[in-house]
């Protein structure tokens, strides 16, 4: 039987800026001027300095496009030789703290948002085979970032779980992609020392289970029910901030069989559309962006496990049409409803 831990889900509002201040810091010291990194992304030197500051997904999808215009080979690698848990603050001294590699990986999905999260993250073990795998599905939806930002969220994993782990030399067992083998595949085959497998159903790694039950020489069970307070606290705050978008998500999700516009929502909120429009552009999103991502969201999950037809499932998230579905499918993940299943 396969257990699922997934308790997160993907980006909503705002989110810590850690992973961005990290990527530049790195590449500043590489010589890359911080001006190109953070252009057009309205976020000052000041703001992606101060370990409080949030951002929005579009902020992250600018940077990430500014960081590929640089054209540097094997950039995730690059990065991951320099990240330290200590990169991500509260998050990353609680990680330290967890007992043992499965309550890690576990506390990791669990408290995600409370690093830069641009992934959604879920462990699943299957205690029949003896086999558990640590899943990433993209949560930017931007088809010209997938393959770089799944990669660096791998790197990333593997150099926090070493450090964890006080283990230079740990490796999972597989490593599987969604995408095809790049060309430079035999430098990502020597980084995690591991077998990749390409055109996979999922982004994962693979671990059999015992692994999971490895010991982390820095683990301090007096300390983490106050750390885990902290995080709870902080998690609680990011959610009050974002209950607005919530409740809209709510909504879109109990509507979204049907053709959706932004004037019923907000008749529904008892607002103007202005003011709608202007609420969620303070949250760094819009009407538009939150349907596209609950639709595609949903779609994916009917394909994975259910029966139901293309069409049926493109008809029930808004769809009357299956070629304009599968259209749109297409261009949300860069695989057709039918690749995905």
């Amino acid at each position: 039987m396969v257990k699922g831990n997934d308790v997160s889900t993907y980006v909503v509002g705002q989110v810590f800026a850690h992973k961005l201040n990290f990527i530049a810091t790195v590449l500043t010291k590489k010589g890359v001027s911080l001006s190109t990194l953070i252009k057009d992304t309205g976020i000052t030197p000041e703001e992606l300095n101060d370990r409080n500051y949030k951002i929005h997904k579009e902020q992250i999808i600018t940077f990430y496009r500014n960081v590929l215009a640089l054209k540097i080979p094997t950039l995730s690698i690059l990065l991951a030789a320099s990240i330290k848990v200590n990169d991500y603050g509260l998050y990353g001294c609680t990680l330290l703290c967890c007992k043992g590699l499965r309550s890690a990986l576990e506390f990791s999905v669990r408290y995600h948002n409370l690093a830069t999260k641009t992934v959604k993250m879920s462990l699943h073990v299957d205690e029949i085979s003896g086999y558990s795998y640590f899943r990433f599905e993209d949560s930017l939806f931007a088809n010209d970032l997938i393959e770089f930002n799944i990669e660096l969220q791998c790197v990333i994993v593997l150099s926090l779980v070493r450090e964890c782990l006080g283990d230079t030399r740990f490796a999972f067992d597989e490593l599987r992609f969604t995408f095809a083998r790049p060309k430079n595949y035999r430098e990502y085959e020597e980084h995690f020392q591991c077998p990749i497998i390409y055109n996979s159903s999922h982004n994962e790694f693979v671990l059999t289970n015992h692994k999971l039950s490895l010991s982390t020489p820095r683990s301090n069970p007096f300390a983490m029910p106050l750390l885990l307070d902290q995080c709870d606290m902080v998690l609680n705050s990011i959610a009050a901030k974002n209950e607005f978008l919530i409740t809209i998500n709510q909504w879109v999700a109990a509507n979204m069989h049907k053709e959706l516009c932004s004037e019923e929502l907000a008749s529904y909120l008892c607002m103007t559309p202005r003011t709608l429009r202007r609420k969620l552009s303070e949250q760094g999103t819009s009407f538009r962006d939150i349907v596209k991502e609950l639709r595609c969201e949903a779609a994916k999950k009917l394909i994975t496990s259910t029966q139901l037809t293309i069409e049926d499932i493109g008809c029930s998230i808004g769809f009357s049409d299956v070629s304009n579905f599968r259209a749109a499918f297409k261009k949300w993940t860069g695989k057709t409803p039918s690749s995905l299943r």
